[in-house]
């Protein structure tokens, strides 16, 4: 039976290395392996060897009694056969396990016979989904024609005695007796007679190899892409004696096209020895390499290039994007997919008894619980996976919202006018409302994955009728926050009305029923909903803003101080707490004392977050660690980082680096070398397990499948490598609702940097003249994202078109607006200034051209008469010549001051028009009382394009006598 079982994951402790001198002289000159070699993994010298793999899980027998039991001291499996019989035992629970790297071990187990001479036949059973033989189908005769099993085996080559003995078989013998058989593939160890009555006992099997462990190709890149201005780097790994490459080697990024080199660097040390791969881990660091293309990335002593990859912005992701998405459209359940929509994989919908479906606590009632998403590689459908998937696409498009068009996704929606992420979405939320107790609001835990008759919809027995609460909480939660999102819509107004009713009945279950109710055995079990209460509250809080869920997020909020303390999970199924606490802070009026105290705990997560991610994981996978939906967390953890980061105006260049570097992870940069997500990558995923598509006898699956990826279940040397390619393994190869929705806002997130901020300069025109050699430099801030800050700026200046720089700021840190140069000198000048944003992303140049002059003009003025005579008391027409030696200054008249005041000053003066160009007027000719003459001082001003400004004045007297003297 198959189970889930998410873990948050463990810390890996990193081994510390101490360099010194002599450490230094080794990477230089490697020599052979000895005590002191500091790459030297421990464990010895068969560090890297193939696992022993024992093998005690008996599965099932026919035709003969299987006991347990001690026969001559030893235990064994006792074996009782009185017809044509097989016993088989497990390999790797009842999936399939990969026996190929052991073709040159051995099979080696204990033996004896009740009466000696006891023979069989020993060997495996594949099972394949899909087999090829001879480039066609091979289809099997039974109702599942798309999955086959072969067996390979070989007689015994001794027959027992009566007493113990060792029996060895070489794995190549039993391969090549079925020339269609699959090692690779293999499901089952077969033990199989005939009808001769015989009873023996076997103990002590295993399987040997003395071949390594695989090592796969030693430069590993993202293999879609890195973006633009963001960090860049490859990661270059192998065991330490096959990898020759050491710190300091050189390694060179190329141009695809013709391998000339754009960018070269050295290797830097990771760790000498990592214990997730068993491998020495290198870097290899481009960041500075931002101009747009395809590239490989060699290295010196490294026979063969990387994968290739893009250079560019975000639209590299736009194609990885819409196929994580689109696996919605593809999980769809119970409809028909059409092919102008689903292409080759289009298909009838299966599990049409969706649609009048009995329940499990009384089959005689039905109700349609039809559409929604299937949950994963089986037929099954869970309200708390699609609660958690609902809100991490919701998530999504409130973050990057121009990221989701319509006409985006071609689905049957599309051209509706709403997004094609939110329409796939209310695929889903419809499903949640069938799931609905119309009684008392609460919310059934699924639909078991079985087919009729043994299909129903799980809520217990008639005596125990469970209607669980962690399941209802979830849901409340996702209808609510699809209520937010939708109501906005005026198509959608009225659903998302309806969805916020359903939240609100969902809140009185768990209201009324304050304990803790389970769900009926089965998988993304839990006991507990206290995660799950805390988020309905909280987002129906943000949602409704009423007091009552307020209150409840005030009263439980501390009890939660522990999901702050390790950074190597966010939030999944069943964990949906942290989520909760954002959409409580985008509240309206959220307590204060929740808020300091969920700041204070926030940024302490962050912190270890960003620790854990960019310093202790090797492979730079937040979870770092492989379990079960281990790349669910990949992706989830920098979801939740940075939707809290965003939140509280935290988000900057380590958020980007967290992200980044688990989508490097995920897209290749891994001890496989390989690309998780299917249809992108050159190494890639290609098969995985799903009950569809491993009988649609189609090899492909659909792009943007994302499995939960490396498993370490006990069956692999290495932890980083335990995944498993079959298309039957649950454990490492399936994909899940919970694993694409994270993934879907990972991308969203890097593909948003596609847009750069931008920088307006608000301070002077553009080749204006100024008289000050200390100019300042004044612009805004545009950035790409609501929630993007600057973070640094720099500012230039050259004096000869940017042939060189005269003046550099480097980059300032800080959202400082304004910059105030030192002293330029008079002459031309070019100034830019570009800034930064929370990211990491530089806006372009904003570009000034300015022409300082601090030289005033000059200025002379001379007058047609010098005096006025006689002093007949009459107004007297007076001419002024004015000359500067600056065509574009502006003169004025800026005054005319009679010495003394004979008469009122606008009878003194007329015709004069100050503050403009004027060069005639009339002065009173009337003489002074007293024996001073009258003067008139005439004053212009000359103001060129800079500003500077000259004042210049001539006179004219009138006497005092008719002489003109005093």
């Amino acid at each position: 039976m198959k189970t889930r079982k998410l873990s948050r994951g463990m810390n890996k402790s990193i081994v510390s290395l101490f360099v010194s001198v002599s450490l230094l002289l080794m990477w230089a000159f490697p020599a052979a392996a000895d005590d002191s070699d500091p790459f030297l993994p421990p464990g010895g010298a068969d560090w890297n060897r193939l696992i022993e793999l024992k093998i005690n899980s008996f599965g099932w027998n026919d035709g003969n009694v299987v006991t347990d039991d001690t026969y001559l001291g030893q235990e064994a499996k006792k074996i009782e056969t009185t017809a044509p019989w097989m016993a088989n035992y497990t390999l790797n629970s009842w999936q399939a396990l990969d026996l190929s790297l052991y073709e040159n071990g051995t099979l080696e187990f204990d033996a004896v016979g009740a009466a000696g001479g006891e023979t069989f036949s020993v060997g495996f059973v594949d099972v394949v989904m899909e087999r090829m033989v001879n480039g066609e189908f091979y289809m099997g005769d039974d109702d599942s024609p798309y999955q086959t099993s072969e067996e390979a085996l070989i007689s015994l080559p001794e027959s027992l005695t009566t007493e113990w003995k060792r029996y060895s078989i070489p794995l190549k013998d039993i391969f090549d007796a079925n020339s269609i058989f699959d090692s690779s593939s293999v499901q089952l160890l077969r033990f199989k007679g005939d009808n001769s009555p015989e009873t023996f006992w076997i103990s002590n099997i295993v399987i040997h190899s003395p071949d390594r462990a695989p090592s796969y190709a030693p430069i590993k890149v993202n293999q879609v892409g890195y973006i633009l201005n963001l960090e860049k780097y490859a990661l270059v790994s192998g065991y330490y004696d096959e990898l020759t490459a050491m710190p300091d080697t050189p390694f060179q990024v190329r141009k695809a096209s013709d391998m000339s080199i754009a960018y070269s660097g050295a290797l830097s040390l990771v760790t000498a020895y990592d214990e997730s791969s068993g491998e020495k881990v290198l870097k290899a660091d481009f960041t500075d390499l931002n101009e747009p293309g395809e590239y490989v990335l060699t290295v010196d002593g490294v026979d063969e290039p990387s994968v290739a990859f893009q250079i560019g912005d975000g639209s590299i992701y736009s194609t990885l994007l819409k196929d994580v998405q689109k696996f919605f459209y593809f999980q769809r359940a119970n409809v028909d997919l059409l092919e102008e929509h689903a292409g080759i994989f289009a298909r009838t919908g299966a599990r049409q008894e969706d649609y009048n479906l009995p329940f499990q606590s009384d089959p005689t009632i039905t109700k349609d619980v039809s559409g929604g998403w299937w949950d994963a590689g089986d037929l099954a459908k869970y309200v708390t996976v699609g609660a958690t998937a609902i809100s991490d696409l919701l998530w999504a498009y409130e973050s990057f919202p121009s990221q989701f068009q319509d006409h985006s996704l071609n689905i049957p929606e599309s051209g509706n006018g709403i997004p094609d992420l939110l329409d796939e979405i209310k695929v889903e939320t419809d499903f949640l409302l069938k799931m609905q107790d119309e009684e008392t609001g609460g919310f059934y835990a699924y639909v078991i994955r079985d087919a009729a008759p043994n299909r129903f919809i799980m809520d217990g027995t008639a005596d125990n009728r469970l209607i669980p609460t962690y399941h209802t909480g979830a849901a409340v939660g996702a209808l609510t926050h699809a209520y937010i999102v939708m109501k906005d819509f005026p198509e959608l107004e009225d659903y998302a009305e309806t969805l916020l009713d359903a939240a609100l009945r969902g809140w009185n279950y768990l209201e009324q029923n304050p304990e803790f109710i389970p769900q009926p055995d089965g998988p993304y079990n839990s006991d507990s909903d206290v995660n799950d209460r805390f988020y309905a509250a909280a987002t129906l809080y943000r949602a409704t803003g009423e007091q009552v869920y307020s209150d409840y997020v005030v009263s439980n909020y501390t009890n939660f101080a522990d999901i702050f303390e390790q950074g190597t999970f966010s939030h999944n199924t069943g964990s949906l707490v942290r989520i909760g606490f954002y959409h409580y802070m985008m509240g309206e009026q959220p307590d204060p004392t929740v808020q300091e105290w969920f700041t204070d705990k926030f940024i302490q997560w962050r912190d270890v977050v960003i620790d854990n991610s960019l310093n202790n994981a090797v492979w730079r996978n937040s979870p770092n660690g492989f379990y079960w939906g281990a790349n669910s967390n990949a992706a989830g953890v920098p979801v939740g980082l940075a939707i809290g980061s965003r939140l509280l105006g935290l988000f900057n260049e380590d958020d980007l680096k967290v992200a980044s570097g688990n989508l490097n992870y995920l897209l290749g940069i891994n001890p496989l070398q390989m690309s998780y997500i299917t249809g992108h990558g050159e190494r890639r995923v290609v098969r995985i397990f799903h009950s569809i598509y491993n009988a649609d006898f189609l090899l492909e699956v659909p792009n943007g499948y994302m499995p939960g990826g490396a498993n370490n279940n006990g069956r692999y040397t290495f932890a980083g490598k335990a995944y498993n390619s079959a298309s039957v393994d649950w454990n490492s190869n399936e994909p899940a609702l919970n694993y694409n929705s994270p993934l879907t806002y990972l991308v969203a997130l890097l593909s948003e940097t596609n847009s750069a901020p931008s920088v307006v300069i608000t301070s002077y025109e553009d080749d204006q003249a100024i008289n000050s050699n200390r100019p300042q430099l004044d612009w805004t801030f545009i950035g790409a994202d609501d929630a993007d800050v600057q973070a640094a700026y720099q500012v230039q200046a050259s004096s000869d078109g940017w042939e060189t720089i005269d003046v550099d700021s480097g980059e300032l840190l800080g959202a400082s607006n304004s910059y105030t140069f030192d002293e330029l000198t008079d002459g031309d000048w070019a100034i830019r200034v570009r800034v930064k944003d929370n990211r990491g992303a530089w806006s372009e140049w904003a570009y000034r051209n300015l022409r300082i002059n601090t030289v005033a003009p000059t200025l002379n003025v001379a007058l047609d008469k010098e005096t006025l005579w006689p002093a007949n008391n009459k107004l007297v027409k007076v001419t002024a010549t004015v000359e500067t030696d600056v065509e574009l200054s502006q003169v004025e008249l800026l005054s005319i001051t009679p010495s003394v005041e004979v008469d009122r000053h606008e009878s003194m003066v007329q015709e004069a028009e100050f503050g403009t160009f004027d060069t005639e007027f009339k002065l009173l000719a009337r003489k002074a009382k007293g024996k001073e003459p009258l003067v008139y001082t005439i004053t212009y001003r000359a103001i060129d394009e800079a500003g500077n400004a000259t004042e210049a004045s001539a006179s004219v007297t009138v006497p005092h006598n008719q002489s003109g003297k005093k």
